[in-house]
């Protein structure tokens, strides 16, 4: 419970699940090129940020102790 008042960690977790779908709907509608491009950039980047923001609070939580 108190990971979730981390704000870190929660913003970390959306982000992370917003890019994953993203480069899923990015796999699924690769036949159109429309917004393809964007998706798979905007999806990574979701990924990488999330993850940089779930370790940062694993870092803060571990100083603590």
């Amino acid at each position: 419970m108190k990971k979730l008042l981390d704000l870190r960690y929660v913003i970390g977790v959306f982000f992370f699940i917003v890019g994953v779908l993203l480069s899923i709907y990015f796999c699924i509608n690769l036949k159109q090129k429309t917004n393809a491009a964007i998706n798979i950039k905007c999806g990574v980047s979701f990924v990488v940020f999330g993850l940089i923001m779930i370790f940062l609070s694993y870092i803060h939580e571990t100083k603590e102790e």
